[in-house]
């Protein structure tokens, strides 16, 4: 059954599927699942579980968590930019038709398993020990070079979205698509609509902001004086605590993202600083150097866009 990792960290979505799947409600398990919250490895991580209790009952149980828990499970299927990609396609940045038509293709074939299609977003990326840490006390695989990232209102190519729809209301038997998103908002409603819609984010039971204490007095930023000294205590804190200004600028988002809850009239201006702090981020994986990164994004926080 499901680990009690998620019953601490989302206890309504470990209440609801345990029960779903402990009572034999196989028949009722949706075909289509959307998670919206601020923890999407946690997301992929719970999508991943499902599909091994599911697929727990067929032949050669135990083979089927090992392939799960290593991410080479047959029927349980990664789409994202980078994942389920036909060698003729040479997009880069959207779940591509050609991906639509692939997932098509693989459900006219009849599966012993239970399958299923997770969808987010993703690009190459390297993982700091400290990141993984709900990977290992599940078993899973560390050996990951890929981001796990929300769904983004581009991410899909809408032709893409068009072609699967028929698939997504009515799948194959013993099929369910997940969507991993921050938000319902960030896809198309022709998705969301399709799905049963559930909140799983570590932040709303666990998540504490004292590691970056320091910096939140910092915000709003207002001016270059306050932006520079945002930066020079970032540096500070990732000194003197030996954390990574990865680390740092994805904790201070979780955290901006509480603030959204807490202030809706504020939601514009600071969904406007959570996406520059998330261009920041992918330059720091692209390998750009630190000190640019950081002065372009404290101009642009100065600046609100």
């Amino acid at each position: 059954m499901l680990d009690l990792l998620f019953k601490e960290k989302c206890p309504f979505c470990y209440n609801y599927f345990s029960k779903l799947l402990s009572e034999n409600l196989k028949s009722r398990f949706p075909q289509s699942i959307l998670f919206e919250g601020s923890d999407t490895k946690l997301q992929f991580l719970f999508a991943l579980e499902l599909a091994r209790i599911l697929n727990s009952d067929t032949i050669n149980s135990s083979v089927n968590e090992k392939w799960i828990k290593n991410y080479s499970h047959p029927a349980v299927n990664i789409v994202s930019q980078i994942h389920f990609k036909p060698e003729d396609d040479k997009t880069k940045n959207v779940i591509s038709i050609k991906q639509a038509k692939a997932i098509e293709n693989s459900l006219k074939t009849t599966s012993d398993y239970y399958r299923f299609f997770i969808f987010f977003s993703s690009e190459i990326y390297y993982y700091h020990d400290e990141e993984l840490e709900n990977f290992k006390k599940l078993g899973y695989s560390t050996d990951i070079d890929y981001s796990i990232e929300p769904l983004e209102y581009n991410t899909f190519h809408v032709k893409a979205i068009n072609s699967l729809l028929k698939s997504i209301e009515e799948p194959p038997k013993n099929t369910c698509f997940i969507f991993l998103t921050k938000s319902r908002e960030d896809i198309l409603p022709t998705i969301s609509s399709r799905s049963q819609i559930f909140k799983l984010s570590s932040n709303d039971n666990t998540l504490n902001f004292d590691d970056i204490s320091e910096l939140i007095p910092y915000y709003p930023i207002v001016n270059y004086e306050n932006a520079y000294g945002f930066i020079d205590k970032l540096i500070q804190i990732e000194t003197d605590n030996e954390r990574t200004t990865e680390y740092i600028l994805n904790k201070f988002n979780s955290y901006l993202g509480t603030l959204i809850v807490q202030n809706p009239d504020l939601y514009s201006s600071i969904l406007n600083h959570i996406k520059i702090i998330n261009t920041a981020l992918k330059m720091y994986k692209a390998n750009i150097h630190e000190n640019n990164i950081l002065e372009t994004m404290a101009l642009r926080l100065v600046r609100g866009y």
